[in-house]
């Protein structure tokens, strides 16, 4: 038979108790009374982000820090790419200006004549309007560079959260049975009755857990528990 208290205390750290924590009650097994392997026991909802949070931080460090790399790589690829593509895109216009000027300079050494003048005045005229569209576009074209520089530093920024979010979540698979296991050892060699370790469905060491439930119930068998 269970008798079941409101808990006040956990098993966390070092602290210690005779009562086990089980959907917001704490079970006690009473003196003389075996404890029932049937208990409902709840299960377990992990309300903190950082169970055990050395195990978890490493974890969460060795899962986001190959994707940082490869992120800043291919940024850093992506951006060198980028500059030489703007560079050019300013450098290659810039061919025929310079045959232009070079057409004007020899007409203007010539001998003037009216002829020649006008042809030097509508290249000139010519060759302003052509700057000016030139510049224009580059400055278009390098307001979408930086934009899309942006965007690019943005799902980086983003992909890192999402990976560092499911890092977490998934730490919790390893860091929780450890905490449950290691505080349920400690039981044990304590000589106190235990109930039996409940994971949960996608936890890790679930065969670590299995084995310390056979050695609980050889340790009870052998009357080594109280």
């Amino acid at each position: 038979m269970l008798h079941s208290t409101p808990c006040t205390c956990r098993l966390k750290g070092n602290s210690r108790c005779g009562r086990y924590e089980a959907s917001r009650l704490c079970v006690t097994r009473e003196p003389g009374l075996q404890f029932e392997k049937g208990a409902d026991m709840a299960r377990i909802r992990r309300k903190k982000f950082f169970i055990h949070a050395s195990t978890q931080g490493k974890y969460i460090a060795f899962s986001t820090l190959p994707a940082l790399l490869m992120g800043l790589f291919c940024i850093g690829f992506i951006y060198s790419s980028g500059e030489q593509v703007l560079l050019a895109a300013k450098e290659r216009p810039m061919v025929p200006i310079y045959k232009i000027q070079q057409t004007i300079a020899s007409l203007e050494k010539s001998a003037g004549t009216e002829e020649t003048d006008a042809s030097v005045e509508h290249l000139n005229q010519d060759l302003s309007a052509l700057t000016a569209m030139l510049e224009a576009g580059y400055e278009e074209t390098l307001l979408k560079w930086n934009s899309t520089k942006a965007l690019i530093f943005t799902i980086l920024a983003c992909g890192l959260f999402l990976t560092g979010v499911l890092a977490l979540f998934n730490s919790h698979r390893i860091a929780g049975p450890m905490v449950r296991i290691g505080n349920s050892i400690d039981l044990l060699a304590e000589g106190r009755e235990i109930p039996p370790v409940k994971l949960r469905k996608h936890d890790e060491y679930k065969d670590l857990a299995a084995s310390l439930d056979r050695l609980r119930i050889r340790m009870h068998d052998a009357g080594l528990l109280e």
